[in-house]
């Protein structure tokens, strides 16, 4: 049994690590900001404790005693870069202040495989050997680059730290990216970039988090591992696929790449100008997200983590759906057979 404390652990992702180290028989503290949050993860079966990413003498007291630290938690989204920086690279600092003052030996930290964006070659059959990269259009994803580089420099003899990659982490109810492209879906503005028909890989929210538990004592200190499902597939088949989970059908309309790049720097400028919160529905980062391959080898997590994704893409639909079938009934019933 080892003594774990995890950020975020209210979150998407790090609820559900929680749920799975707590099953798997560790002891697990989960940093919560909130009443609201420490309920959320005493309901995991982790212990709450009171603190924030931004309050060091918290994080002190979170990590006192522990062996592992697994930082899930930040800013997710923003164009801008002042709350991601603030939160996602403050705060992993942070983190490994506590962890070294802490005496804790491992620290797992939550990439991004997105970090790869703002470099002047597709991404297409990338792996670890490529540089990340801080683009100017997205304030989460230079953030989240910052911050690796950060832990990165912090793994020492006495502080092992290792990185995980996912890529887009779906396979919850509670998934924003398509909740957005739902929402689109139904008011009939969702529309693909030439098509859909370039190839992406995927990150099943299981998938991540077993990738994470492997980190637990595997992998190189200061390494970085992307991870994703098995295979890939084209961003227009995985968005049908997922918006029929939805009991929606993805249309399929399109729009040239160079013409959502004009839309996207327009609608990016006038949230700026305005100073509205969060993401124009159509951003910079969505274009460079979804305007060409974003393929990526996980072949050095299988080797040096024992990386194995554990969910297909297939059954990971099957499951998503039928959650969102159950969901969806009214109590007392349950749900028929598909």
């Amino acid at each position: 049994m080892t003594r774990i404390m995890v950020t975020g652990a209210s979150g998407r992702l790090g609820g559900r690590l929680v749920q799975r180290l707590v099953a798997d028989g560790h002891d697990v503290r989960g940093l919560a900001r909130s009443a609201a949050a420490e309920a959320a993860v005493a309901g995991t079966g982790a212990a709450p404790v009171r603190g924030s990413l931004t309050d060091p003498a918290s994080l002190d007291t979170a990590v006192g005693g522990c062996e592992v630290v697994v930082h899930c938690a930040g800013v997710v989204g923003s164009s801008s870069r002042r709350q991601p920086y603030a939160v996602n690279i403050s705060g992993t600092e942070n983190v490994i202040a506590a962890a070294r003052a802490g005496g804790v030996s491992r620290l797992v930290h939550v990439g991004a495989a997105m970090s790869l964006l703002g470099g002047r070659r597709p991404i297409l059959d990338a792996d670890e050997s490529w540089p990340i990269n801080e683009p100017g259009f997205s304030g989460y994803a230079a953030s989240k680059t910052v911050a690796e580089r950060a832990v990165h420099a912090a793994s020492s003899p006495s502080l092992s730290t290792v990185v995980i990659r996912p890529g887009w982490v779906w396979g919850d109810l509670a998934d924003p990216q398509a909740e957005a492209t739902a929402d689109a879906v139904r008011v009939g503005r969702m529309r693909l970039i030439d098509g859909g028909g370039h190839r992406i890989v995927t990150s099943h929210i299981d998938n991540t988090v077993g990738a994470l538990c492997q980190a637990l004592d595997h992998g190189r200190p200061g390494g970085s591992y992307f991870v994703f499902d098995e295979g890939t597939v084209t961003l227009a088949d995985f968005l049908s696929q997922l918006m029929g989970t939805y009991g929606l059908t993805l249309p399929r309309a399109s729009m040239p790449g160079p013409l959502a790049g004009v839309l996207a720097r327009a609608m990016d400028l006038g949230w700026r100008v305005a100073r509205r919160p969060g993401d124009p529905p159509v951003s910079r980062l969505l274009v460079a997200l979804n305007a060409g391959p974003f393929v990526v080898s996980d072949a050095l997590a299988r080797q040096e983590l024992g990386y194995r994704p554990a969910i297909s893409r297939a059954e990971g639909m099957t499951a998503l759906y039928e959650a969102r079938r159950s969901q969806s009934e009214p109590q007392g019933r349950s749900a028929a057979p598909a």
